[in-house]
């Protein structure tokens, strides 16, 4: 049975709609795209994160680091992330770029339109359109959370040559209007959304297949621990999500999906990851339809 605790649907909801004012101050002003407006954010989220504190209230708090620092900026050295299950100390600007890959994979064949499911506010999308998805494209969004689909709206309207939509999209129920229009081929992703529904219905991959008569998704999630156990990293990472009741079927999901002929699983890679978090590290899984 599909399920997702009610307190995670309310804190992303929460989340996104602190985020959604911080954003909308640099919108206001005038004179920002989308791209800078997404990296104002992103400036942010690397020295705070959003925590709720010992009133019940949402507040930004600054990260804490175990890293030296450089003495010309309260900038760390190094952070501590992981990879094919083993923790690891990289420099502090370390990260592995999903946005990129999926560009490449945009520029190997020719789609009509690219689909994030679970997109937030749309930042990878629009960084996606900046960095080389191209401008004939369609780019939609589908989010679950009020605020994250308004504002991934107004990023919109400040990009007049970027043709973006943007809808409502439940995993635990997916589903897609029909004047929605995809076009014949299309890419689909995810990236680190999946992860916190606790378990996604099992005719979630026939349905997203059934959008376009050519589909294919990349999924950038943390489902490894699911598999294999690849070391350190991969047993924390267990007991993160169960402790958080986080998903865990999206392997099983994926399996008997391809099993059933509803899709055709290309590759997969366990714990591809030099995230920001260590104990959830992302996994790669790549289908296509029959």
């Amino acid at each position: 049975m599909a399920y997702q605790e009610k307190k995670w649907q309310n804190f992303y909801e929460n989340a996104w709609a602190i985020r959604a004012e911080f954003m909308s101050q640099f919108i206001n002003r005038g004179g920002y795209n989308a791209l800078q407006v997404i990296g104002e954010l992103e400036k942010k989220e690397r020295y705070y994160h959003l925590a709720i504190n010992d009133d019940g209230n949402y507040e930004w708090q600054r990260k804490k680091s175990e890293s030296e620092k450089f003495n010309f900026a309260d900038i760390p050295y190094n952070k501590i992330t992981s990879l094919n299950g083993i923790n690891i100390l990289v420099p502090f600007y370390t990260n592995t770029s999903i946005v990129n890959m999926i560009i490449d994979a945009l520029a190997l064949e020719q789609y009509d339109s690219v689909i994030e499911l679970g997109c937030g506010y749309g930042q990878n999308l629009f960084k996606i359109f900046y960095s080389g998805g191209g401008v004939n494209l369609k780019y939609f969004g589908g989010e679950f959370t009020k605020s994250g689909v308004e504002m991934a709206k107004k990023l919109a309207n400040i990009e007049p040559n970027m043709r973006a939509e943007f809808f409502h999209f439940n995993h635990l129920k997916p589903k897609f209007d029909k004047k929605l229009d995809f076009g014949k081929k299309v890419l689909v992703f995810t990236c680190h959304t999946i992860e916190q529904v606790k378990e996604i219905p099992d005719n979630w991959f026939k349905v997203v297949a059934s959008i376009a008569p050519f589909v294919r998704c990349i999924h950038a999630e943390p489902f490894g621990f699911q598999i294999r156990n690849l070391g350190e990293a991969s047993k924390n990472h267990k007991d993160y999500f169960i402790q958080n009741g986080w998903n865990v079927n999206f392997a099983s999901t994926l399996k008997k999906a391809n099993q059933n002929g509803d899709i055709i699983i290309e590759d997969a890679m366990l714990e591809y990851s030099c995230g920001t978090v260590p104990f959830n590290p992302t996994s790669i899984a790549v289908w296509r339809t029959v």
